[in-house]
């Protein structure tokens, strides 16, 4: 019996190495690509949606950082503000207004800035269909500072009220408040059901 197993067992080995050296059966190979198809479209969508809200929320801490420099640029007695420009998808940092005297116009004097297309993850202004944070004014552009767009921070560290709403076509958005008496701000972003500080 043993020497029958054994003989059984040669020849099954022999039968697994002429396969190894033959390769695989195009049923194989079809049972192979067809998974890794399968694994593909799943979780092309859910790579694409977390690298959207990664690009969503890198943005909007690089504005918040915006706001900290504006803070304290103004302590020098000088006007400084954050100009919103959905035209073009551009948020600057701004040092003066320019000789025209008007914010967010071509003739500012700009500190740094940012374009959203070149953040990745098909980022815009506005709020798509998640409509403005409750209570707040709504925008069609996602921007409600007054001023041409722009927050502005006065010397005596106050500024003026508004949202700037961001949204990536992967769907997420998220919201920067700011409070005009301590120039303080409020990052918000929508969770699936309502807007939550973060």
């Amino acid at each position: 019996m043993s020497a029958l197993s054994k003989q059984n067992f040669r020849s099954r080995w022999a039968q697994i190495r002429s396969r190894v050296k033959n390769g695989f059966t195009l049923l194989e190979l079809l049972i192979t690509m067809a998974v890794l198809a399968i694994l593909v479209a799943v979780s092309t969508p859910l790579f694409a949606s977390f690298y959207g809200s990664c690009c969503l929320k890198a943005v909007m801490w690089e504005i918040a950082g915006m706001v900290k420099d504006a803070k304290q640029c103004a302590l020098s007695d000088k006007y400084y503000a954050i100009s919103f420009d959905p035209d073009v998808g551009e948020i600057a940092l701004l040092s003066g207004r320019g000789a025209d005297g008007e914010w967010n116009t071509a003739d500012d004097e700009v500190v740094r800035s940012l374009r959203l297309k070149d953040k990745g993850g098909g980022l815009c202004f506005g709020y798509g269909s998640y409509g403005p944070i409750p209570t707040y004014a709504p925008s069609d552009d996602g921007i409600t500072f007054p001023n041409n767009n722009t927050l502005i921070c006065n010397p005596d560290l106050t500024s003026n009220a508004g949202t700037v709403y961001i949204c990536s076509s992967h769907g997420g958005v998220m919201a920067l408040t700011m409070n005009s008496t301590d120039f303080g701000y409020t990052l918000r972003r929508w969770n699936g059901t309502s807007w939550e500080k973060m």
